[in-house]
C-alpha cells in the first residue's frame, strides 16, 4: 500500500513516538537508572520468610502459618498400647518421642506447634489429641527444652513433681477441671479415652504477663533448606526398612513410594491416625541408643525405666530413604539434643516433622536396618 506525504509523516511520527517510549521503558528497567522528570522505579522488595523452629519449614512473613509460630508448643503424653490405637491427630505433630515404659511397652511424647490450630477440626469427634496418659520420669528431660505447655492425665506424685519443677506449664486432668480442655471420649474405653483440646488449652493460658512458657520453642534441630540437601539424603546409605525392637513393642518404618517420607508400622500393623485414617508418617526418623535407669520403683509395676538423656551416645538419622550414622549429646535438662557425625559436624535434617525412637541399649533394645534402594516402592499412606 502506498502512502502520501501526509501519511508518511504520520507513520514517521508514530514510529518515533513508539521508539521513545521503548527507550524510556528500557532505561527505567535498569537498576539505578532514572529519567529526568519521571519518578524513579521502586525496587521490588524481596519476600521475607519465617522458619518454623521444630520443622525447618519456611513461611512467608505475615502469613497465617508464620503468625502461628509465635505461640508456645504443647506436648502431650500419648498412650501407645493396642487399646489406644489409632491415636488422634498425631500426623499434625512437629516432633514425637517414642519411649519405653514399664513392661517393655512404649508411650509417646508428642509435640504440636506449627499445626497446633489444625487439631481443632471443627468436628467434635476429631477435634483434640490423645489418648493422653500419665507422666513418666524421663519426660522432664524430653520436654523442658521445648518450653511451652505439657498435658497429661496424671501420674505418680514423684513424677508429677519432677515435671512441675521445670519451666514448662503443667496441665493435668485434675488442674484443668471445668476448663473444657480435657474430655472423656465415649468411643474409647477407659483409661484409653482422655482427649485434650490443645488449641483451647493454649488459648486459655495465653498469659500476657510474659511467662517463660508463653514463648515459642527454640530451634530444636539443624535443618537443610531442602530434602535433597539433608545430610542423610546427600551422603547416606539406602534403606528398605527400619525395625526398632523394644522388649514388648516393635516400631517399623518403610519409605513412601516417592521416597520423601517414612511410613510407620506398629506391632506389625499400619499405624494410623484416627482423625484422618491416614498412615502416620515422618520426614525424618532418628533412633537414639539410650541407657535405662531402673532406680525408680513402683509397688505395682516394679521398676519403672527412665531413658537417660543427659549424656551422649550413638544415633542413626534416616531421611529420604537413606540413613547416616551419628552421635547424640545433651548437656543438661534444658539443653536441646545435638546430632553430629563422626567428625563432630552438625547433621542437617530435611524440613518436616521428626520422630525420635529412644531405643534401649543392647541387648534390651535392638535396631535392624534393612538395606535397599532409595527408590524401591513401598506402601503409600492409606486412608
Amino acid at each position: 500500500m502506498k502512502l502520501g506525504a501526509a501519511g508518511n509523516r504520520r507513520l514517521l511520527k508514530a514510529t518515533l513516538g513508539f521508539t521513545a517510549m521503548a527507550a524510556i521503558a528500557s532505561l527505567t528497567g535498569c537498576a539505578g537508572a532514572s529519567i529526568p522528570g519521571l519518578p524513579a522505579a521502586s525496587p521490588t522488595p524481596e519476600p521475607v520468610y519465617v522458619t518454623a523452629p521444630l520443622t525447618g519449614a519456611q513461611y512467608l512473613e505475615g502469613s497465617p502459618e508464620a503468625l502461628a509460630l509465635a505461640t508456645p508448643s504443647v506436648a502431650c503424653k500419648i498412650d501407645n498400647s493396642f487399646a489406644a490405637r489409632p491415636q488422634q491427630n498425631l500426623n499434625l505433630t512437629d516432633v514425637v518421642f517414642d519411649e519405653m515404659v514399664e513392661g517393655g511397652l512404649t508411650r509417646l511424647v508428642a509435640i504440636w506447634h506449627s499445626q497446633l490450630a489444625a487439631t481443632d477440626t471443627g468436628t467434635p469427634a476429631t477435634t483434640g489429641v490423645g489418648p493422653v496418659r500419665s507422666i513418666r520420669p524421663m519426660d522432664p528431660d524430653i520436654i523442658s527444652p521445648f518450653g511451652g505447655i505439657v498435658c497429661y492425665s496424671g501420674g505418680q506424685l514423684k513424677f508429677v513433681n519432677m515435671m512441675r519443677d521445670t519451666v514448662v506449664f503443667n496441665a493435668s486432668e485434675t488442674t484443668e477441671q471445668g476448663n473444657g480442655t480435657f474430655r472423656r471420649s465415649k468411643d474409647r474405653v477407659a483409661p484409653h479415652n482422655v482427649i485434650v483440646n490443645v488449641k483451647l488449652l493454649s488459648a486459655n493460658h495465653a498469659d500476657p504477663a510474659g511467662k517463660d512458657y508463653r514463648e515459642p520453642p527454640q530451634q530444636m534441630f539443624d535443618f537443610a533448606t531442602s530434602l535433597e540437601g539433608s545430610t542423610a539424603a546427600a551422603a547416606g546409605n539406602p534403606v528398605a526398612r527400619i525395625k526398632v525392637a523394644f522388649p514388648s513393642a516393635l516400631a517399623e518404618w518403610v519409605p513412601s513410594a516417592d521416597g520423601k517420607q517414612w511410613l510407620r508400622i506398629q506391632d506389625g500393623a499400619k499405624h494410623l491416625d484416627s482423625a484422618t485414617k491416614e498412615q502416620l508418617h515422618a520426614t525424618n526418623v532418628i533412633v537414639m541408643d539410650v541407657k535405662e535407669d531402673r532406680s525408680y520403683g513402683d509397688p505395682k509395676y516394679g521398676h519403672i525405666p527412665k531413658a537417660v538423656l543427659i549424656g551422649k551416645g550413638r544415633a542413626w538419622v534416616f531421611t529420604a530413604g537413606k540413613y547416616i550414622d551419628a552421635f547424640w549429646s545433651k548437656a543438661d535438662r534444658n539443653a536441646k539434643i545435638l546430632f553430629t557425625d563422626a567428625a563432630g559436624k552438625a547433621i542437617n535434617l530435611a524440613p518436616g516433622n521428626t520422630w525420635i525412637e529412644l531405643k534401649p541399649a543392647d541387648p534390651e533394645g535392638k535396631l535392624t536396618i534393612v538395606a535397599g534402594a532409595a527408590a524401591s516402592p513401598s506402601p503409600s499412606a492409606t486412608k
